[in-house]
C-alpha cells in the first residue's frame, strides 16, 4: 500500500477584520504572570486569616451548643414573679445541698456572658479571666419553674405569652445563705412555691425577697396544677446545661478583649434578657 504524505499547513495569520476601523482595533494580548491582589491592611491573610477562621468556626459552634440551653432566671429590677424549686433537697447534713462552682460574668461581644473559673479548687490552673483581674463569684444552681407571663415582643412569635417555663436558677452566696434557712425551715426547697420581688437593679437578679406559698409533696402535682407534662417539671440534667471550657478555648471566644472596669469586674449596664424575645 502507497503512503501518501499530506504537507501540513502553514499557519494562518490572525482573522482580520474587512472593516479597516475594525482592523484597528485587533490587538494581540500580551502574556502576563499571575499578580497578588492588593489587599487593605485591615484586612486578614495568610495566617492571621487561617486564625480569624477558625476563631469563628469556634464562636459559631459555641452559639450552636448555647442554643438549646435553658434560661437563666432573671426578675427585672421592681418587678415580682412567682417560682417553684424543682429541686434542692437538704443533704445528709440537714443542710441544702446544691451543685456549686466559682464563675465570671464578663462582657463579651457585648453581651454579658458567664464561665466557670478554670483555677481549679487549690488555684493551680491558669484562668485567663482571673489574669485580667476578674474576681469569680461563688454560685449554685436550682431548677425552678418560672409562673410569670412574658409576652414575646418581636419574631414571628410577636405577642405570644409564655409561661410556666423550667429554667436554671444561679444565684450567689447571700441568696444561698437565705434560701437554706428556708430549707431547713421546709424540709427542703424541691416543690416550694415563692412570690419573689426584686425592688432595684442593687438586688440580686434572681431576687431579694421570697415570700412562701405552699409546697407539693410530688412532682406529678405540680404538673396537674399548672397542666403541664412530667417531663416540664424534671429539674435540669447540670452536665448538660454547663459546660466546662478549658483556658485555650475562653481565650480562643475572646475572653481575653471582654470589658473589665477598674475593680477588675464586669462594666455595669445591664444583663442581657434570659427570655428572648425574638423567638
Amino acid at each position: 500500500m502507497a503512503l501518501s504524505f499530506i504537507k501540513k499547513p502553514a499557519s494562518q495569520p490572525a482573522a482580520v477584520a474587512s472593516d479597516p476601523a475594525q482592523a484597528a482595533e485587533v490587538k494581540t494580548l500580551p502574556k502576563t504572570s499571575v499578580v497578588s491582589p492588593a489587599v487593605p491592611s485591615w484586612m486578614r491573610t495568610g495566617k492571621a486569616a487561617k486564625e480569624a477562621f477558625q476563631n469563628e468556626e469556634l464562636k459559631a459552634e459555641e452559639r450552636k451548643a448555647e442554643a438549646g440551653k435553658m434560661w437563666r432566671y432573671w426578675l427585672e429590677p421592681g418587678k415580682d414573679g412567682q417560682i417553684t424549686f424543682l429541686d434542692g433537697n437538704l443533704d445528709d447534713e440537714g443542710m441544702l445541698g446544691i451543685p456549686v462552682w466559682w464563675e465570671h460574668t464578663i462582657r463579651l461581644n457585648g453581651e454579658y456572658e458567664s464561665y466557670a473559673c478554670t483555677a481549679g479548687k487549690d488555684n493551680s490552673d491558669a484562668c485567663p479571666m482571673c489574669e485580667m483581674g476578674d474576681k469569680p463569684d461563688f454560685v449554685g444552681v436550682m431548677t425552678v419553674l418560672d409562673h410569670t407571663p412574658h409576652t414575646i415582643k418581636n419574631g414571628p412569635n410577636k405577642g405570644k405569652i409564655i409561661k410556666n417555663t423550667r429554667k436554671l436558677f444561679v444565684c450567689k452566696r447571700n441568696t444561698m445563705k437565705l434560701l437554706s434557712k428556708y430549707a431547713v425551715k421546709r424540709g427542703g426547697l424541691a416543690g416550694c412555691t415563692f412570690d419573689v420581688s426584686r425592688p432595684d437593679e442593687k438586688n440580686p437578679r434572681v431576687g431579694e425577697a421570697f415570700d412562701f406559698v405552699q409546697k407539693f409533696g410530688k412532682l406529678s402535682e405540680i404538673a396537674d396544677k399548672w397542666g403541664l407534662k412530667i417531663e416540664d417539671v424534671q429539674p435540669a440534667n447540670y452536665g448538660e446545661e454547663f459546660t466546662f471550657r478549658t483556658p485555650a478555648q475562653l481565650i480562643a471566644l475572646g475572653v481575653q478583649k471582654a470589658q473589665f472596669d477598674k475593680k477588675g469586674s464586669y462594666k455595669s449596664g445591664g444583663y442581657k434578657s434570659n427570655v428572648k424575645d425574638d423567638l
